[in-house]
């Protein structure tokens, strides 16, 4: 819309000598109708003057616009006398927000997206912007420029491995032995996370292995009883020793029938390990009965103990058995 303005009494009566000094041939050079457009973030403005003024600046001044250096000036001249149109394109001044920067700059356009453009911000595909590309910037606006990428992580975490407890019938109750010790699981796991300015925004599983699975830990808990003899259970032992049993009988074809420690190989004899159980020392092995400790064998090394029998056929019927050899008070 064409806006006419005059400015006060005087400058009418100028105008009208003016007009009537043109008509007469004497000044016509010196008054002049200009056309302003004034083009601002909130819309256009149109004025239509006569002036006898000759710089841009003081024209628009008429007018009431005071422009700073950051506005944008166009006319067909500097001076008033040929002027017929001036174009004004007003700055405002805006923020630009980056992850890493804060700019301040006065533009002369209107638009989020023409804004970056010249201020030669590159968006990427992931990129936000707030406000949005399409809106429009008034004097301080705020634009965030949301810099967002992918990252692809690998982490691994620990399955813990479950107990299992196991009777073990050759074990006296109140006693445990550690079978099988456990060992915790490996799960490998990518994260797919979407990092907004340096910051994870969104972040979820996008795949899961598990690299070793955990191995159970086994306990064995005794269940035997006190061994029992024909006087009763034996309660009275310095130690009660889970170990691997074989037998043996003393064969004329390999054996002098007797003895490490020099005394006849007969039945109630038993080969230890004198690291383990001392020569000398009594024993009670439940199922077969009393022995004494006073052979050896290249075979019986640590928890190992060889029965000796009278006869091969005792011996194999013995065969190889789990127990518990109590070492008897002396």
């Amino acid at each position: 819309m064409t806006k006419w303005r005059t400015v006060g009494l005087r400058s009418w009566f100028l105008g009208a000598a003016a007009v009537c000094a043109v008509g007469a041939g004497i000044v016509g050079t010196q008054f002049q109708h200009v056309d302003i457009v004034v083009q601002g973030p909130t819309g256009k403005n149109d004025y239509s003057i006569w002036t006898f003024r000759k710089k841009v600046k003081t024209i628009l001044q008429e007018v009431g616009f005071r422009t700073n250096r950051h506005d944008s000036l166009i006319a067909t001249r500097r001076t008033a006398q040929a002027a017929e149109a001036i174009y004004v394109k007003e700055a405002v001044p805006i923020w630009i927000k980056t992850a890493h920067h804060r700019i301040h700059l006065w533009t002369t356009h209107y638009h989020v997206q023409t804004v970056l453009e010249a201020a030669k911000i590159k968006l990427q595909p992931l990129d936000l912007v707030r406000p949005a590309l399409n809106a429009k910037v008034t004097a301080s606006t705020t634009i965030n420029v949301i810099r967002r990428w992918w990252v692809t992580k690998r982490t691994t975490e620990w399955i813990p491995f479950r107990v299992v407890r196991e009777p073990a019938a050759w074990l006296p109750e109140g006693h445990t032995v550690l079978k099988h010790p456990g060992r915790d699981g490996v799960r490998v796991k990518w994260l797919k996370e979407l990092v907004a300015n340096g910051r994870v925004a969104e972040a979820w599983v996008a795949k899961t292995q598990v690299a070793r699975w955990p191995e159970a830990e086994v306990i064995e808990y005794g269940t035997a009883r006190p061994a029992m003899t024909m006087a009763g259970p034996i309660r009275r032992f310095q130690e009660a020793i889970p170990m691997l049993s074989t037998a043996y009988w003393p064969d004329p074809q390999w054996s002098t029938g007797y003895t490490a420690t020099g005394i006849k190989a007969r039945y109630g004899i038993a080969a230890v390990d004198p690291a383990v159980i001392p020569l000398g020392s009594r024993l009670y092995i439940p199922g077969y009965g009393y022995a004494l400790a006073a052979d050896t064998g290249g075979a019986i090394v640590g928890d190992r103990i060889d029965l000796c029998y009278d006869t091969a056929t005792q011996a194999i019927d013995w065969g190889v058995r789990e127990v518990t050899v109590y070492v008897l008070n002396s």
